[in-house]
């Protein structure tokens, strides 16, 4: 008798022999052959070694009186490795440098939008910070590529953010109109949040529109609702008053953090526009709160136009890093748009004092 790892799964069936198979694939699913799948059983011993063939598919045989399949580890060299569940499919992406995204400028215009669209579907994690910088510095020559991709099913999610840090009015325009990804487990509508946040004075309906729906928490995500209050709070306009005030109805589980924007937005402050960009970013952090200890230097794009600032916080158990966009018009500089990128459990050493 033979019967399938997840039949047993389900249900309990043990004592004979079993077929275990899965497919693999890459970020852009493709099947992805020469992939390790190392399967360990509930008692911790790793029972099954396999290895994709050139459709992708890992398979091979168990005794289920001995083995119920617990855990799966893949690796395979230039890719990321991981440890998961037992699945029907794994995506494995392959690892990339942030010099690599320099190299799809040296490419012919007709080349380019590939082989950026193959570092998207790629694992850039572990130099993401410089990924996302050097897109940002070339950010003029990659936007009309990255517009297209945002179209792209199997990209989309990476160039909506890539676009919405850089935050052009038009691009996210594009992005608000977009329907939504293919949903990720847990948080099918987490890709709002750094849309959100990069509408700090909206100058379209639809943007308007979107920062309404995000607010009144219509998608179930607090990550989100919480983003659009912090942006309707930074953008300080009449209109962003009316949207928090409609929230506050709305949306009773954020009740005080309207209330706190409300209150905000009625002492009259003054507009997050000037000069001196040092100045503006320290204003932003102060505002944004959460124990601020200080900002990190601007990084400009290649027309020293547009630059990213970081603000560092720290509270009790966490360090945050929250990333701001600014646009320079003429001689002044104003907020585009501020986004949590980084959280680390980072508590205060509590100092004891001898007597």
């Amino acid at each position: 008798m033979r019967c399938s790892a997840f039949f047993l799964l389900l249900a309990g069936v043990s004592g004979c022999a079993s077929e275990f198979s899965t497919q693999i694939v890459d970020g852009l699913s493709r099947p992805l052959a020469g992939v390790r799948l190392d399967v360990a059983c509930e008692s911790g011993h790793k029972y099954l070694h396999l290895e994709s063939d050139q459709n992708g598919i890992a398979r091979g045989t168990y005794n289920a009186a001995r083995c119920k399949p617990l855990s799966v580890s893949v690796e395979k060299q230039g890719y990321q490795s991981y440890i998961s569940g037992v699945r029907e499919r794994y995506v494995v992406r392959r690892t990339l440098k942030a010099e690599e995204v320099l190299g799809v400028l040296k490419l012919d215009r007709a080349h380019q939008q590939d082989e950026l669209r193959e570092l998207l579907a790629g694992d850039y994690s572990q130099e993401s910070e410089r990924f996302q910088d050097s897109v940002f510095f070339y950010e003029a020559h990659f936007r009309p590529l990255l517009r297209n991709l945002a179209r792209d099913p199997e990209v989309t999610q990476p160039a909506r953010d890539l676009l919405a840090m850089i935050a052009v009015s038009e691009d996210l325009d594009l992005i608000v109109r977009l329907p939504s990804p293919r949903p990720k487990p847990g948080f099918p509508e987490r890709w709002r949040y750094r849309v959100v946040t990069a509408l700090v004075s909206p100058d379209s309906e639809e943007q308007w529109e979107f920062l309404r729906r995000c607010a009144f928490n219509e998608f179930n995500d607090r990550w989100v609702d919480a983003g659009a209050i912090q942006t309707l709070k930074l953008t300080a306009s009449r209109r962003s008053l009316q949207v928090l005030e409609e929230a506050q109805r709305k949306n009773q589980a954020q009740a005080s953090r309207i209330a706190k924007a409300i209150d905000y937005l009625n002492s009259n402050p003054v507009p997050l526009v000037g000069p001196d960009l040092n100045a503006l970013a320290e204003r932003v952090a102060q505002i944004i709160g959460l124990g601020w200890v200080g900002n990190g230097k601007p990084r400009f794009n290649e027309a020293a136009d547009k630059v990213l600032i970081d603000l560092t916080y720290q509270t009790t158990m966490d360090r945050f890093r929250y990333t701001a966009t600014f646009h320079r018009t003429d001689d002044s500089w104003k907020l585009r748009g501020v986004h949590e990128s980084y959280q680390a459990f980072a508590p205060v050493p509590i100092l004891v004092r001898k007597r």
